[in-house]
């Protein structure tokens, strides 16, 4: 099976990070490596925190001993996502340049950074993703308060989204923009959130979340876990993107708490797309 590389936190409880990508890897047939960046004993939702980062040399020891215990060039795509500290960025990015002299296929970053008008993670951290993950990645799947952060401009809608998205693509390397969880903008209808994609080849893509949808811990890692998956089975971005955003709705609408994902129980869901042809 085909593996794919992910580098994000850990949990014993609850269903975010390295919880979600591998199960969701795994149903749509692929391997998944799994490097944690914090271990903690469930995601902040449930009240306080307990765990902490990896040490630096952890990651950085593991992610060297890959390319003695695997082919690295059989990886068919790194996701990246929440960080513990500043030091994790040099592995990630000394590692995502060896790969890509060795293979091909897409790193993902998922900038886990900070929602509802704030960061989560200290200042330096953030800088630190943005000098040295950002210009490396091929796809990046921000929120809305990521996006604008990112971009250095406000993002409060549809519009300002893809504004914000173009002019990353337009001073990055970036081959698409996945903003997750935007307001449609609609002044005249029911309020709305969906997913938007924003192409370095033109044009763009709206996945409405429908009228179920909800802010769901782990949502945004379901999303970017079955976009790996199918890019990594060959799809192309605008229909990996359309796969993994309505997929990643119905099980968010399918969650019965905003604390956790309702994924095992809506695992057949993933495990169906592996039957696709995809394109």
């Amino acid at each position: 099976m085909k593996p794919v590389l992910s580098i994000h936190s850990s949990v014993t409880v609850g269903f975010v990070g390295n919880s979600v990508v591998g199960p969701v890897l795994t149903a749509l047939g692929l391997t998944p490596l799994l490097v944690p960046t914090v271990m903690l004993a469930a995601h902040p939702g449930y009240g306080r925190r307990v765990g902490d980062a990896v040490p630096d040399h952890i990651v950085g020891d593991v992610l060297a001993g890959l390319h003695d215990m695997t082919e690295i060039a059989q990886i068919r795509g790194i996701i990246s996502g929440y960080l513990g500290s500043v030091g994790q960025t040099d592995a990630i990015a000394s590692f995502v340049d060896s790969w890509r002299r060795a293979g091909s296929g897409n790193y993902i970053l998922d900038p886990v950074l900070g929602d509802r008008g704030r960061l989560y993670l200290p200042e330096a951290l953030a800088q630190a993703m943005i000098e040295r993950l950002l210009p490396r990645a091929d796809i990046i799947t921000p929120n809305s308060f990521e996006l604008g952060f990112l971009a250095g401009m406000p993002v409060s809608d549809r519009a300002s989204a893809e504004t914000a998205a173009q002019h990353l693509i337009t001073t990055t390397q970036l081959v698409a923009v996945i903003a997750t969880g935007i307001d449609d903008g609609i002044d005249d209808g029911p309020d709305g959130i969906g997913d938007l994609l924003v192409m370095r080849s033109g044009g763009a893509i709206w996945c409405d979340a429908g009228p179920d949808s909800r802010n769901v811990a782990g949502g945004g890692d379901l999303l970017t876990a079955i976009l790996a998956g199918q890019l990594a089975q060959g799809a192309a971005v605008d229909s990996a993107f359309q796969v993994a955003s309505r997929t990643a709705q119905e099980i968010i609408a399918a969650s019965a708490s905003p604390r956790d994902l309702a994924l095992l129980e809506n695992l057949g869901r993933v495990a169906a797309l592996a039957d696709r042809t995809l394109t």
